[in-house]
C-alpha cells in the first residue's frame, strides 16, 4: 500500500510526530540491488546495523574534524574549476556549466571518500563516471513489476520487458568501478593509512571488531560507496545548475549570495521525492489511519511550491529568506531538500559546503551572460530525471573574468 504526501503539515506528522514509527525503508528490487542487499545507509531497514553504519560514516566521512582535514582537497578542486573556466573567459567561449561543475563535485567526493583522483586514474574518467551516475540514478528511481507482484509473475514481466537486464547491466558496471577502487587500495596498501572512508572500512574488514552482532563486510563497503556515488555527486551539480539558471533569469540577484541556496532548493530540490519510508506500526496521519507496512512518499517538490506556505511560490525570490528562520536543516517542513528526522541525509553539511563553494567560485571570479542572440525568455526550464530532477537542456553561458 502507498500513501502519498504533498503538504508540509503531513510531512511534519511523518518526519517528527511519527518519525520512529515510520523510519524504516521498504524492500524494493532496485534499491536492494544497488545497496548490495540493503547494506548501505540510505536504503537499509531501521535497526542496529543501520545505526552502527550511520555512526561509522559520520565519524569517517562527515565529522567536522574530517571535513577540516580535507580542506586542501576542496581548495585544490576550486583552483582547478576557476582555471578551467578562466580559459573560456579569456577567449569568450561558451561553457556548458554541467561539465566543469561535475568535475569539481566528483573530484572532491572521489578524493575525500574514495581516495581517488579520477584525473590521474587510468580506470576512471569524468565522462564514464557522469554516464554511470545518470544510469544508476535512473534505475534506482524506477519501480520494478516485482515490487507489485512479488510472485513469479513480476519476475517474468521484468525479464520480458528488459528492465531486469538493463538494471543488472548498470549494476555490473557500478560494481566493476567499485572493485577497481578497492583493488587499487589493496594493491598500494593505501588501506593501512586510514586516509579515507574506503581505507578505514577495509581495515575494519581485515581486522574485525565485535560491535554487538554487527560485522562489516565487503557488501557494507560497496553499499556505502553506492550511497556516496549516487547521492554525493549529481545532486550537488543539479542544484548548482538550477541556481545558476535562476540567477541568469534574474540578473538583479546574480551577484547576491545571501541565502540563495535555500531559495533554489525550494524551487528545484534535487530529489522531488524523499526516499520512501515504511510504517512499522499502525499510525494516524492527517486523520487517516495508515496500517503497518504502508510505503509513504513525501513530495518535497510540491511542498516547496505550496501557496499555503509561500507567497508567489513559483517566483525565485531569495529575499524571502532574509526575515525568516526557515532553513534547509530539517526543522522546517516547508523546506526539506535533505529530509528530516532519523533518516535525514547524513551528508548534509558536506553537500552544502560543496554547493556554496562551487557557487562562490562561479560568482566571485566571473560575470556571466547568455550567448549572443539569446534572451532570458529563451532559457529552457524543462526538467528530466527519476531519482533526481535535472535541467533537461544544458545551461550554456559565456564567462567574463570579474575578480583577479
Amino acid at each position: 500500500m502507498f500513501f502519498y504526501l504533498y503538504l508540509s503539515s503531513s510531512a511534519k506528522e511523518v518526519l517528527k510526530t511519527h518519525d520512529l514509527e515510520t523510519c524504516t525503508r521498504p524492500k524494493m528490487v532496485t534499491t536492494g540491488l544497488f545497496s548490495y542487499n540493503f547494506k548501505d545507509i540510505g536504503f537499509t531497514q531501521y535497526g542496529e546495523e543501520w545505526g552502527e553504519m550511520k555512526k561509522l560514516i559520520g565519524l569517517e566521512l562527515f565529522s567536522p574534524k574530517t571535513q577540516k582535514s580535507f580542506r586542501y582537497i576542496r581548495e585544490e578542486e576550486s583552483d582547478l574549476l576557476v582555471k578551467k573556466i578562466s580559459k573560456s573567459a579569456q577567449t569568450q567561449t561558451l561553457v556548458d556549466l554541467g561539465k566543469p561543475l561535475f568535475s569539481f563535485t566528483a573530484g572532491i567526493i572521489f578524493r575525500l571518500a574514495f581516495g581517488q583522483n579520477f584525473r590521474k586514474c587510468d580506470f576512471i574518467d569524468r565522462e564514464r563516471v557522469e554516464e554511470l551516475v545518470v544510469e544508476s540514478e535512473t534505475n534506482v528511481g524506477t519501480l520494478a513489476f516485482s515490487d507489485f507482484f512479488p510472485t513469479g509473475l513480476g519476475w517474468l514481466i521484468d525479464r520480458l520487458s528488459g528492465q531486469s537486464s538493463r538494471m543488472n547491466k548498470v549494476f555490473s558496471k557500478l560494481t566493476n568501478l567499485f572493485e577497481h577502487v578497492i583493488d587499487d587500495h589493496l594493491k598500494t596498501e593505501q588501506h593501512q593509512d586510514h586516509s579515507n572512508l574506503i581505507s578505514a572500512m577495509l581495515n575494519m574488514i581485515n581486522k574485525p571488531t565485535n560491535i554487538g552482532s554487527f560485522k562489516i563486510t565487503s557488501d557494507h563497503l560497496k553499499g556505502v560507496m553506492s550511497d556516496v556515488f549516487l547521492a554525493g555527486v549529481n545532486a550537488g551539480v543539479i542544484t548548482m545548475i538550477w541556481t545558476m539558471t535562476e540567477l541568469t533569469r534574474h540578473p538583479r540577484v546574480m551577484k547576491k549570495l545571501q541565502k540563495k541556496d535555500s531559495s533554489n532548493t525550494r524551487l528545484h530540490p534535487p530529489a522531488p521525492l524523499l526516499l520512501p519510508r515504511l510504517t512499522m506500526s499502525d499510525v494516524t496521519i492527517q486523520g487517516y489511519n495508515i496500517p503497518k507496512n504502508t510505503m509513504i512518499e513525501i513530495n518535497t517538490y510540491t511542498i516547496g511550491r505550496d501557496p499555503k506556505c509561500w507567497t508567489n511560490p513559483e517566483e525565485f525570490i531569495p529575499e524571502r529568506f532574509s526575515n525568516t528562520s526557515i532553513n534547509y536543516k530539517g526543522q522546517h517542513f516547508e523546506l526539506l531538500p535533505f529530509g528530516a528526522g532519523r533518516r535525514s541525509c547524513p551528508g548534509m553539511s558536506l553537500g552544502i559546503t560543496i554547493l556554496e563553494l562551487g557557487l562562490l567560485n562561479l560568482l566571485y571570479f566571473f560575470d556571466w551572460r547568455l550567448p549572443n542572440g539569446m534572451t532570458i525568455a529563451d532559457i529552457d526550464m524543462e526538467e528530466v530525471g527519476a531519482l533526481n530532477i535535472a535541467k533537461k537542456v544544458p545551461l550554456e553561458l559565456v564567462p567574463t573574468l570579474h575578480h583577479s
